[in-house]
């Protein structure tokens, strides 16, 4: 599994392959398919993949035992290579007593926070510091890289002074297999929770998250073993056993595999090595036989199910009614598909939020995985092109306006184009247009199929290059300074116009993307009253400096006077401060926005200081609002 993760990571990073390090994960399918239940929708962008692999490991777990932390955990192939290998040294112990037993309480804390917050939001929480998913996925935007950091160094260098420390001490997906591994006490209070639900009770999955991680830390650190009638146990024979010890030395847990009759120590993942190093015949094994051949072939079973399953069985990352969809005798449905703007349970949420404010729209099911939709709908209020209408998001880009050439005029080329409808769609597009220096802008308007607007410089470029651009089958991308190949399927559907002609400064203020915050009671003043200050800011519309423009908003805040700033284009980016003369001068301002340090307001007994990171372009001026 481990050689099998890297060649996938190897092939990812050479492009080979878009690889999906999550594709199998099955503790992620677990917390999804807690979230499924809880809230009606799966986590992230977890498929039935996932959720099959998480059910088929519980199932292993319950009527067997830990046949993945045995076979297949890619971590605990790190952690037990490293500690052999360290062991050679004499620098790793396995801790016994206390120590033993109070460290066993961290994997169940880390579930419990992490169950808590995955299902009540279906966002991977695990993703923060998740060490397989931290290094697989060189340290993704979903990783915080503090968590991400310690987790590592939890596994690489706890590995090294003690034996499995990870899995031992720190693992939520070893803390998940024996809590249900003591499935006689877990499924009972499971039972429980469902029939007090059942009767009416709305008592929160917190309560049940909290019960069965008291019950199963509990039952490992203080019993040591768990409740189960699993048939499956390493047996000792002790007519047989001659006392070698040679089955404790095998042990990678470094269990006393010897002082047992049937090995029900927590640990005890079915690797089966204690068998394998016995040379006494009818010593030890699962069944009559030594039977070290039942675990994996029993793993490689369930894995097929779970593949059999997760083909056959369709779960929504998504699926919400609202409105008046249960009084409807009859029910609008349309699907879409390939709508790669829904990859996550956050980016379904967001399009529901949008769909239902729009008249008509009852309903929305979302498929993260196979980023697919269905639209459900009132027959008498809207019809498929109201859906289609409703779900599309019309864009606006702007393009090639930082190489110093300003042609005077723009012509608009307006033209319908089959193959756009999602916002990556929309983002491929500009990314092919844009390597042409000619072309400036584009926009979208609804339409079947949908209208485009470019703007280019009709004394460059023709519109003929421009479809050609449009109906290529693929373009280069970098990303990072390396390069991929991305195919398209985009086609002109009609023959386009030029419609307009606008000026380039037209074209700048009606693309630009401004910034606008008031504040110190804006709505109360005169408009006649105040001023404004306005100077120069060449880099205002990029998404650092924008994101920055609220701690520039709180340092000229502590003085009285202003009470706006926004961002806009004039015949250049240049940042607007409103303000009343009567309270402040614009002096006042200018020198308050080139102090090196910015004063940000945090509460009103505490106040911080940022380093200053704007750029400003002189000549400033004050002109009458």
């Amino acid at each position: 599994m481990l050689i099998l993760i890297l060649v996938v990571v190897i092939l990812g990073a050479f492009h080979v392959i878009k690889p999906d390090i999550e594709a199998y994960c099955p503790f992620g399918g677990i917390l999804s398919l807690g979230s499924k239940l809880w809230l009606g929708s799966m986590s992230c962008a977890m498929s039935e993949n996932q959720l099959f692999m998480g059910i088929m490991l519980l199932v292993g777990v319950i009527l067997f035992g830990k046949l993945f932390c045995g076979y297949l955990c890619p971590i605990g192939t790190v952690t037990e290579w490293l500690n052999k290998l360290f062991a050679r040294f004499r620098i790793s112990i396995v801790l016994k007593g206390i120590p033993d037993r109070i460290l066993r309480l961290g994997k169940y804390v880390l579930l419990y926070f992490t169950a808590y917050f995955t299902i009540t939001s279906s966002e991977l929480w695990c993703k923060k510091f998740d060490p397989y998913y931290v290094a697989t996925s060189g340290f993704d935007s979903d990783v915080v890289v503090w968590a991400g950091i310690l987790t590592i160094l939890l596994v690489v260098i706890g590995s090294v002074y003690i034996r499995f420390f990870w899995c031992k001490y720190v693992c939520p997906l070893g803390a998940v297999s024996n809590i249900f591994a003591n499935y006689l006490i877990t499924l009972p209070i499971i039972i429980v929770y469902i029939v007090i639900r059942l009767i009416g009770w709305d008592l929160h999955v917190i309560w049940l998250l909290l019960a069965l991680v008291i019950s199963g830390a509990a039952t490992e650190i203080i019993r040591f073993k768990f409740y189960s009638v699993s048939p499956l146990r390493v047996k000792v024979s002790k007519d047989n056993c001659i006392s070698c010890s040679l089955c404790d030395k095998s042990c990678p847990q470094g269990i006393e595999v010897s002082k047992y009759e049937k090995v029900t120590h927590p640990d005890c993942n079915f690797c089966m090595d204690c068998v394998k190093s016995c040379r006494t015949d009818n010593s030890i094994g699962l069944i009559k036989s030594k039977g070290t051949w039942l675990p994996p072939v029993v793993l490689v079973v369930l894995f097929i199910l779970g593949l059999i399953f997760a083909k056959n069985i369709s779960f929504t990352t998504l699926s919400e009614r609202w409105g008046n969809f249960n009084e409807l005798e009859s029910v609008g449905k349309y699907e879409m598909k390939d709508v790669r703007s829904i990859k996550c349970w956050g980016s379904a949420k967001t399009l529901q939020n949008k769909l239902m404010k729009k008249k008509g729209i009852v309903g929305l099911d979302a498929w993260a995985k196979s980023h697919r939709i269905v639209v459900y709908y009132d027959p008498e209020k809207t019809d498929v092109t109201g859906v289609k209408r409703a779900v599309f998001k019309p864009v606006r880009y702007k393009m090639n306006t930082l190489k110093g050439f300003q042609p005077e005029q723009l012509a608009v080329f307006q033209i319908s184009i089959d193959g756009i409808w999602d916002t990556y769609d929309n983002v491929d597009l500009v990314r092919m247009l844009m390597k042409n220096r000619h072309i400036y802008g584009y926009e979208t308007n609804f339409g079947e199929p949908v209208i485009a607007k470019i703007l280019f410089d009709a004394d460059s470029i023709q519109t003929d290059v421009i479809k050609e651009i449009i109906e290529q089958k693929s373009y280069i991308k970098k990303s990072k300074g390396k390069e991929e190949t991305v195919e398209v399927d985009f086609e002109c559907a009609d023959k386009g116009t030029v419609i307009d002609t606008v000026s380039y400064i037209t074209f700048r203020k009606d693309f630009f993307s401004g910034y606008n915050q008031t504040y110190n009671d804006y709505e109360n003043y005169n408009p006649d009253s105040l001023y404004i200050f306005e100077i120069g800011l060449p880099s205002a519309e990029s998404i650092g400096i924008r994101q920055n423009l609220k701690y520039l908003v709180s340092h000229i805040s502590f003085f009285d006077g202003p009470v706006r700033l926004r961002t806009t284009y004039t015949d250049r980016p240049v940042l607007q401060v409103f303000y009343d003369p009567a309270q402040v001068d614009s002096a006042q301002i200018h020198a308050s926005l080139l102090e090196p340090v910015l004063k940000i307001y945090v509460s009103d007994d505490e106040n911080k200081e940022r380093k200053n990171l704007f750029e400003f372009e002189e000549p400033a001026r004050v002109i009458k609002y």
